[in-house]
């Protein structure tokens, strides 16, 4: 069994976390694939087990009709929030009743950037960048209005990230809300997230262990990888040191002044 340290270390560095290739629906704390978005939602077939299913059989009625009558929100996850463990972290209070639609879409005029900050887990998080002729394949997340707001808050909207409208090319018809994703204002590091393809961009691809090694890099560190991660996630006072200085980084591209190179 990993002791404690290193489980910590391991999921920091496995940012943004395993999710389906495909969309689904987490449900009660379990994540089903979805194999037809087709026509409303009631209409949307899962694959629940062996067995196939329309949402409708699957969702309770105030779930549904949650869906139906417009009263959720449609937020882009650009990094961890399409994984279900991550979802089954953030709504771990009412995991008997939780309905999230997660499905893939294409963003226009953006791309995925690693922020410059540090999350409280140790990990270097994710952003959506305005990239002019860029164009970014990620996720979106369908949240009820209580979900939304608990997501709100696990992201420390109006202080680290804020939405900023988003308009995808290829949402179901039956997603007919607008779309917004959660921006880092304070910017982000000159290196696009791997997992989430993008273009129209010359910045480096990477993974999480390219990203700790450019934070390392502009904090003027002398630190390997792993050392850093585990000192960070050992020590709060450090990280919140750390994350407040490499915020402070390439502040050409903080999100207010975000333009194409």
């Amino acid at each position: 069994m990993m002791d404690d340290v290193t489980l910590r270390l391991q999921w920091a560095l496995s940012y943004p976390f395993a999710r389906p290739r495909e969309a689904f629906v987490f449900l009660n704390g379990a994540s089903w694939p979805i194999t037809s978005s087709e026509g409303a939602f009631a209409d949307w077939r899962v694959r629940a087990g062996r067995a196939e299913a329309r949402l409708s059989g699957l969702l309770t009625p105030r779930q549904l009709s949650d869906f139906e009558n417009g009263a959720y929100h449609a937020v882009a996850a650009v990094g961890s929030n399409a994984a279900p463990g991550q979802l089954r972290r953030k709504f771990a209070s009412h995991l008997d009743d939780v309905a999230i639609l997660v499905i893939p879409i294409t963003v226009p005029g953006h791309i995925v950037a690693y922020a410059n900050r540090l999350a409280v887990y140790g990990s270097v998080p994710a952003t959506l960048v305005a990239r002019p002729g860029g164009t970014a394949r990620v996720w979106a997340t369908l949240l009820s209005n209580r979900d939304y707001d608990t997501m709100n808050a696990t992201e420390d909207r109006g202080e680290i990230y804020d939405g900023v409208p988003v308009t995808p090319v290829n949402a179901p018809d039956a997603v007919t809300r607008p779309f917004e994703a959660y921006a880092c204002l304070t910017g982000c590091l000159p290196l696009r997230v791997s997992v989430f393809p993008s273009t129209g961009c010359h910045w480096p691809e990477g993974g999480q262990w390219e990203a700790q090694a450019m934070a390392i890099k502009a904090l003027d560190l002398d630190l390997p990888v792993d050392r850093f991660v585990l000192e960070n996630v050992c020590d709060p006072p450090l990280r919140t040191a750390r994350d407040q200085a490499l915020s402070a980084v390439f502040p050409e591209n903080r999100w207010i002044r975000a333009s194409g190179s």
